[in-house]
């Protein structure tokens, strides 16, 4: 009976592991439906740079420093937060941008860690064919 019970929670246990893992993987196709859901009515992402209506433009956003696009009044906490966006610092501002970086205009949070890193997937995929 004993070994039973063992069985049964260790088999729990095992489908447990395997159902999480199966959000593992960031999907940079659910990144970009999130995007068009949740950013692109103020973010553009067009190689072209042209900003957004409310946000500037993400397009090769990862691994660039905060506030440093060119023709966007970014606010000066983020001009001077000297902030690179890596994977890291997107999942901190997605996570809650103004706890983040104090002073930013934008507040943002993204609740649900697997949409963070579906949208840092595909914000990922956003880069010049000479930057590949």
């Amino acid at each position: 009976m004993k070994s039973l019970l063992i069985s049964s929670i260790l088999r729990v246990g095992f489908a447990s592991l395997a159902i999480a893992g199966l959000g593992a993987r960031a999907d940079p196709a659910a990144g970009k439906v999130l995007f068009e859901q949740k950013c692109a009515s103020c973010h553009s992402v067009s190689a072209d740079l042209e900003h957004g209506l409310l946000g500037p433009n993400l397009f090769g956003v990862v691994g660039r420093t905060a506030g440093t696009v060119d023709k966007w009044d970014f606010s000066a906490a983020l001009k001077d937060s000297k902030v690179v966006w890596t994977e890291e610092n997107l999942q901190k501002w997605l996570t809650d941008s103004t706890g983040f970086i104090g002073g930013s205009k934008m507040d943002l949070k993204v609740p649900a860690r697997l949409e963070r890193e579906d949208l840092i997937a595909y914000l990922k995929t956003l880069k010049s064919k000479v930057e590949k």
